[in-house]
């Protein structure tokens, strides 16, 4: 019997490698299907007629009934909810489903998409020198300087000189509406999310910790190891807690309008402190750091959830809808309204792909969980 957690995270890998239009590699290798299966479970989810069909069907699909034949093939946990988990693109993908569902019933199977003037966020960023001097960087603004390279969607710094004597900072600065990677002078690769800044050197000293800091928002990190750089430890600084890493890659999520700094392992180890409590994270966990008592809770977590944003997705795993509007404002820039608080901790579970429009994304939650919302200007409003 197919064990549910691996059924749920290699649907969680389909589901992001078909966002990215990229082959779903962790489902080739996959031992849970035979060569004919996988054949045809990709050729449903890829073939836009299938899709269509899909679409059609929707009303008259019994979701109960469906999950419990799905309970019967599948060692599911006995405390699981249908909903909670058919939702994700785990199962949505796997069936070959083309919707997701909320916690109550659909009634609408039409996707209806207003014309707004809200924009999709992009690759693009500020950059200030050490002199003080601003630089913008996205697509149609590229820079280079020596030892510098923006691209429009990355920042490449390579090392100048052997004359480290003095460390030198630039200051990234990502609005909201927008993204962009950095690669610093050590190899580290840094992706910064929407309304996020990153103090950095241009160049670190050797014999020294390299270190950097997150002034707010959310990063993803993927750092060159310590042993490329004659044990040199890599050092992260946030308002509340630093990490020391040796080679590893974990996100930082940060914001000023939130409590919690929430730190999540990839992959390696880190030590997270802010000077009165120390904690060493193990891969899949997260440290929650309350900026009011000051203290850290560490769980266990869903990673793709968490670091699906680098992969251009949003992934919600029974996410209340405040949270997940907060996610929402950053990229698109916009500001949200509750006329009706009560559902403000409505949950939402699905796997929605960032270059999406703000419309079709309402519309998609709008339909798994009854609703109701207008834009006006730059402002939706959920009554």
């Amino acid at each position: 019997m197919i064990k549910f957690s691996e059924f749920l995270k290699l649907s969680k890998q389909i589901a992001a490698s078909l966002l990215k239009d990229e082959k779903a590699k962790a489902f080739e290798s996959s031992n849970l299907f035979s060569s004919k299966d996988k054949e045809d479970i990709l050729n449903r989810l890829t073939d836009k007629t299938k899709i269509e069909s899909r679409l059609q069907l929707k009303s008259k699909i019994d979701r109960k009934a469906d999950w419990q034949t799905l309970k019967e093939k599948l060692n599911v946990p006995k405390k699981t909810y249908y909903w909670q988990y058919a939702a994700a693109a785990s199962i949505v993908l796997i069936l070959g489903l083309t919707f997701v569902f909320g916690t109550k019933e659909t009634k609408s199977t039409t996707i209806e998409i207003a014309n707004t003037p809200i924009k999709v966020g992009t690759d693009k960023a500020v950059l200030t020198l050490s002199d003080g001097s601003t630089v913008m960087l996205d697509s149609t603004n590229l820079y280079q300087k020596q030892g510098i390279k923006g691209t429009g969607k990355e920042i490449i710094y390579n090392v100048v000189g052997n004359k480290n004597v003095t460390l030198e900072y630039n200051i990234l600065t990502i609005p909201r509406g927008g993204q962009f990677k950095i690669k610093l002078s050590d190899n580290t690769e840094v992706w910064l999310n929407s309304e996020s800044q990153l103090k950095y050197p241009v160049n670190f000293i050797k014999g020294q910790p390299r270190e950097v800091e997150l002034i707010y928002g959310e990063a993803y990190f993927e750092v060159s190891k310590s042993t490329m750089h004659n044990g040199d430890a890599f050092t992260l600084k946030t308002s509340e807690q630093s990490l020391t890493v040796l080679g590893t890659s974990f996100n930082v999520k940060a914001y000023k309008d939130e409590t919690e700094i929430l730190t999540t392992l990839i992959e390696g180890s880190i030590a997270v402190t802010n000077n009165i409590n120390q904690n060493i994270l193990q891969p899949g966990e997260q440290s929650r750091l309350s900026q009011v008592k000051h203290d850290f809770e560490i769980s266990t977590v869903d990673v793709f959830d968490v670091i699906s944003w680098r992969n251009g997705a949003f992934s919600f795993t029974n996410k209340p809808l405040k949270d997940i509007m907060k996610v929402l404002s950053r990229w698109y820039d916009i500001d949200v309204l509750f006329v009706n608080q009560d559902m403000e901790n409505v949950a939402f579970t699905g796997v929605l792909n960032k270059k999406q429009s703000i419309d079709y994304i309402l519309e998609i939650i709008k339909n798994t969980n009854n609703m109701n919302y207008r834009i006006e200007d730059n402002k939706i409003i959920i009554e």
